[in-house]
C-alpha cells in the first residue's frame, strides 16, 4: 500500500497555525453581497426561533435535525452545512463526547506527523491534543473559520455531530476522498464522564448536581449531541456501506489492543507503517506517547487551561481512561436499564453492546 505523498507533509498544530502564522491562504468562495448575508443569517435566526428548547440550569438546548445542540453551536452547526469544504487529504475524527477524542487526537495527530516531528521532540509534549487538532464547529463558533480554511493539508478536524447532519459536501461527493475515523465507548462509562466533565466545568448548574438527573436525560436521549444511539449508529451503518470512507473503532478494544488500532488507522488514513518502522519499535514509541498516563502527567496537560479556541481547565480532559468505571456510579438495575436501552436502540444493526457482567 503507497501513501499519497501529500499525507507526508505533517499536519500543523493549530495552535502553532495560529500563533506562529503557519498557515498559508487557501481559495475560499467568493463573499456574498451584504444584503445576501444578512438575508441568511436572518433565516438562521428564524430557524432557530423556531426549534424545541430545552433548558438545563442556565443553558438553552436546541433540538436541530433530530439532535439535542447548545444554543451556541447551532449557527455554527449551519454553517458547517453550508460552507464547509473537505480536501481530499481532510481527516474527521468523530465521536460522542467522552467517548475517547483527546486519546484519538493524540494517536491520529502522531500517525500522521511521525515522519517530521521526531517522538522525542514532538508537539504532543508540549501541547495538549485540543491545541493540535481543531474542533470544527468550536472554530466556526468562534470566528475562525478562514483558519480552519488556510490550514495546509492534511487537516485533521475533530467533531461530535451525528452523521446524518454532516454537510453533503463530505457525507453525499464520494470524490471528495475525506476520511472518517469513529470512536465509540460503552454509553455506562461515556455517562460517568459525562457526568464528572459537566461538574467539573459547571458546579454551579443544578441539572447536573444529581447524576440521576444526567442518567434520566441519558435514557431518555435527552443529552447533548444526543441520543447517544443515534450518534453510535449513523457511523456504524456509514462504516458498512462505505468501509473505504469511514472507520468506526470500539474504545474498549483499542485499551486491550492500541498497537493494533494504531496499524489500522494508519493503514486507513494511508500512511500505513513500513515494516521498518515496526522493526524499530515506531508504534509501540506512538502507543506510549500517547498513553493516558504518559499524557495526563505532562506539564502542559496538569495545569492552566488548553484549547485555543475555547480554553477549558486541562484537567478536565483527562481523569481514568478506564473502562468499566460506570460500577462506582450506578446498581446493577440501572447499568442493566441501560443496556437494554441500547440493545433494543441496536436490534438489526449488526451492532451489539457488550452486557454489564459485573
Amino acid at each position: 500500500m503507497v501513501s499519497s505523498p501529500s499525507l507526508w507533509r505533517p499536519p500543523v498544530p493549530i495552535k502553532d497555525a495560529i500563533e506562529q502564522d503557519a498557515i498559508t491562504p487557501f481559495p475560499k468562495p467568493e463573499a456574498p453581497e451584504e444584503e445576501e448575508e444578512e438575508s441568511q443569517g436572518d433565516r438562521d435566526r428564524r430557524l432557530m426561533s423556531s426549534l424545541p428548547v430545552k433548558v438545563f440550569g442556565e443553558r438553552r438546548y436546541l433540538e436541530y435535525q433530530a439532535t439535542w445542540w447548545p444554543e451556541s453551536a447551532v449557527q455554527a452547526v449551519l454553517a458547517i452545512q453550508r460552507r464547509f469544504r473537505p480536501r481530499p487529504s481532510d481527516v474527521l475524527l468523530a465521536s460522542y463526547p467522552k467517548s475517547g477524542t483527546t486519546w484519538m487526537k493524540a494517536l491520529v495527530f502522531a500517525i500522521m506527523s511521525r515522519k517530521v516531528y521526531p517522538l522525542r521532540d514532538h508537539p504532543l509534549l508540549r501541547l495538549n491534543p485540543h491545541d493540535c487538532v481543531v474542533h470544527l464547529s468550536g472554530a466556526y463558533a468562534t470566528g475562525k473559520e478562514a483558519v480552519v480554511e488556510a490550514l495546509p493539508s492534511p487537516r485533521i478536524m475533530a467533531v461530535h455531530m451525528p452523521f446524518s447532519t454532516l454537510p453533503a459536501s463530505v457525507v453525499a461527493d464520494s470524490s471528495s476522498g475525506c476520511k472518517i475515523v469513529y470512536v465509540w465507548r460503552d454509553p455506562k462509562d461515556v455517562l460517568v464522564s459525562l457526568w464528572h466533565y459537566y461538574r467539573k466545568l459547571r458546579p454551579e448548574e443544578a441539572h447536573v448536581s444529581e447524576f440521576h438527573d444526567l442518567y434520566e436525560s441519558f435514557c431518555q436521549g435527552d443529552t447533548v449531541f444526543g441520543p447517544w444511539w443515534d450518534n453510535v449508529l449513523g457511523y456504524f451503518r456509514a462504516s458498512v456501506e462505505m468501509p473505504t470512507r469511514v472507520l468506526f473503532l470500539r474504545y474498549e478494544d483499542m485499551l486491550e489492543d492500541t498497537a493494533s488500532a494504531v496499524v489500522a488507522i494508519a493503514d486507513f488514513v494511508g500512511c500505513p507503517f513500513s515494516a521498518e518502522e515496526e522493526r524499530a519499535g515506531v508504534v509501540d514509541a506512538i502507543v506510549k506517547l500517547c498513553s493516558f498516563e504518559e499524557l495526563k502527567n505532562l506539564d502542559t496537560n496538569m495545569s492552566g487551561s488548553n484549547g485555543h479556541l475555547i480554553k477549558l481547565p486541562s484537567s478536565s480532559y483527562f481523569r481514568k481512561g478506564v473502562a468499566g468505571d460506570w460500577v462506582g456510579h450506578m446498581t446493577r438495575e440501572m447499568a442493566d436499564r441501560i443496556d437494554s436501552i441500547v440493545q433494543g436502540k441496536f436490534q438489526g444493526s449488526g451492532l451489539e453492546i457488550k452486557r454489564a457482567s459485573t
